[in-house]
C-alpha cells in the first residue's frame, strides 16, 4: 500500500474518532442535564474536537477536490487545453500559497501558545492543543494539493470536471 493511501486511512481515522466522541459528550451532557447533573467541561471539549473534526475534514476535501472554489478568472478563457493548464497552476498556487501561510501562521501562534503555558479553563488543558490542528492541517492541505495536481491523475480530472459542471449549471439555470 502506498505511503499516501495509509496518510488519508489515517486521516479518515481521525475524523472519525473525533466525530464518535464529540457525539459521545454531547450524548453524555444532554443526559446529564436530564438527570440534573450539567457537565461543566462538555462544551469546551465538544468545541475543541469540532476544530479538530474541521481541519481534519478541510483536509480531505481538498485531497477529494469536494470544496468550493471561485472560477471567475477562468471564465475569461474559452475552453481549450492552455485554460486547463491555467486553471491546474491557479489552483495549485493559490493552495500552495494560503496554506504555507496559513500553516507558518499557525505554528508561530502554536509554539507561542506554548511558551506562554496558556491553558483552556475547563479543561485545563494548553490551547496549543486547539490550536495545533490548523497548522497540521495545513501541512496536509500542502500534500493534498500537490498529490492532486502533480501524482494522481483521477483527482487531478475532478479539478477540470467541476469546471465542467459549472458551466452544465450555469446553462441549466438559464
Amino acid at each position: 500500500m502506498k505511503l499516501s493511501k495509509i496518510l488519508w486511512k489515517i486521516i479518515d481515522g481521525i475524523l472519525l474518532i473525533t466525530v464518535s466522541s464529540m457525539l459521545l459528550v454531547v450524548i453524555l451532557q444532554v443526559l446529564g442535564r436530564l438527570f440534573g447533573r450539567s457537565i461543566p467541561w462538555s462544551e469546551e471539549m465538544t468545541r475543541n474536537l469540532f476544530v479538530w473534526t474541521v481541519n481534519f475534514g478541510m483536509v480531505v476535501g481538498f485531497r477529494n477536490v469536494d470544496h468550493a472554489r471561485v472560477t471567475f478568472i477562468l471564465d475569461l478563457f474559452k475552453p481549450s487545453k492552455a485554460k486547463e493548464y491555467i486553471q491546474l497552476g491557479l489552483y495549485a498556487t493559490s493552495g500552495l500559497v494560503f496554506f504555507s501561510m496559513l500553516a507558518l501562521w499557525n505554528f508561530q501562534m502554536t509554539f507561542r501558545q506554548l511558551r506562554i503555558g496558556e491553558t483552556s479553563p475547563a479543561l485545563g488543558i494548553p490551547m496549543f492543543w486547539v490550536t495545533l490542528p490548523m497548522g497540521i492541517c495545513s501541512v496536509l492541505a500542502l500534500v493534498a494539493i500537490v498529490e492532486t495536481v502533480f501524482f494522481d491523475k483521477h483527482t487531478r480530472s475532478r479539478i477540470l470536471m467541476k469546471d465542467i459542471e459549472l458551466v452544465a449549471d450555469m446553462e441549466e439555470m438559464k
